[in-house]
């Protein structure tokens, strides 16, 4: 690179983390926290539905899915209103949830360790979901193995992607039917690339065009393009590779709706992470230090955790709606925080743009 170019890029980059801004409102009153009844359920999952209004939590070890309503006063309610849980819910281990809306319905995905995705439908006369799966993606043509991580891939909610996290790759299956709700058995896609590493976690940016996946094994999230409008591909290589040396068993990740920036779970550490997007030369790429950095709880009773298990005791699952930021783990059941950011130096936050 051409040392004035070199300079020119450092000084977008430093005018970029001076002006991108995202802020936390930490007051006692504006954090709201959430137990899981009992306990032995290890939170992993977390996902916003469409509205808002409902938060679904995924916790592994008890085979349930608990769902939270929102209240009229904003806040949540402190006990679940309903469980997907038992035989009939055939879940095993879920590790990750994702809502979706399609016409009059709205749908609630659980991806479960064991190599499977189960989907569930809101009733139409109430807001509870299940209490078995309306289909089922698993089987040995899906290459299911270990599928830690799963997000309807939006705008259109018409492809669901999932974690492989033995073969590591990112797996897409295509819609087939909306009524009856069927899905292909077989992926008509799959990433890979060798940044990917035991992905963990993935999310998608409000308009489907960038996709970040959380890597487990080497403490990194590489993030893709989408390379065309109309045809499902990611790649062939990310755009960018966050190796910032705070990043400790990534976990979960999610774009914020307005302005992209990237935020990021460590099981491995007691803190949340936010990354923020900026213009390169030929494409938007992210910094590979975050502009914020989040405690999420005592660090007394995470060290006491992370001493028995390297991978263990920090934030885990990540869900994001409007202006509302929500995170889990078995430590600290559910936080729910109220941000604010901002990115001037960028256009519109959805940046519909794709390359054909």
């Amino acid at each position: 690179m051409l040392p004035s170019l070199r300079a020119q890029l450092i000084a977008d980059i430093i005018r970029m983390r001076g002006n991108s801004v995202i802020e936390f409102d930490l007051s006692a009153d504006s954090v709201q926290t959430l137990a899981m009844p009992g306990g032995l359920h290890r939170s992993e999952g977390i996902g916003y539905s469409a509205s808002g209004n409902i938060i679904a939590i995924a916790t592994s070890d008890t085979n349930a899915v608990f769902l939270f309503r929102r209240r009229a006063d904003g806040q949540f309610e402190t006990t679940p209103y309903w469980s997907i849980s038992g035989p009939e819910s055939r879940l095993a281990y879920p590790h990750d949830v994702s809502f979706a809306s399609s016409g009059d319905h709205e749908f609630l995905a659980v991806a479960q360790r064991g190599g499977s995705i189960a989907i569930y439908q809101k009733g139409v006369a109430n807001e509870n979901y299940g209490p078995e799966p309306i289909f089922e993606i698993c089987g040995p043509k899906t290459r299911l193995q270990y599928s830690d991580g799963v997000a309807f891939v939006p705008p259109d909610n018409d492809h669901i992607a999932a974690c492989n996290l033995q073969t590591g790759r990112i797996s897409f299956y295509r819609k087939t039917s909306s009524s009856p709700l069927c899905f292909d058995l077989q992926p008509v896609f799959e990433l890979r690339h060798r940044s990917l590493s035991d992905p963990d976690g993935l999310g998608f940016s409000r308009c489907g065009q960038w996709l970040a996946v959380a890597n487990h094994g080497n403490h990194s999230v590489s993030i893709f393009r989408r390379r065309h409008r109309d045809k499902l591909e990611y790649g062939p290589r990310p755009v960018t590779v966050i190796k910032d040396p705070g990043l400790r068993h990534p976990h979960s990740v999610a774009f914020t709706p307005e302005t992209n920036h990237l935020v990021v779970t460590n099981s491995g550490a007691n803190y949340f992470s936010v990354y923020a997007p900026t213009k390169g030369f030929f494409n938007m790429c992210w910094l590979q230090s975050p502009i914020a950095q989040k405690i999420v709880g005592p660090d007394a009773l995470f060290q006491t955790v992370n001493a028995r298990n390297k991978m263990e005791g920090g934030p885990k699952g990540l869900a994001i709606h409007l202006n509302s930021l929500a995170i889990c783990s078995p430590e600290h059941g559910v936080k729910i925080y109220s941000y604010r950011a901002r990115n001037p130096e960028l256009n519109s936050p959805a940046d519909h743009s794709t390359r054909t």
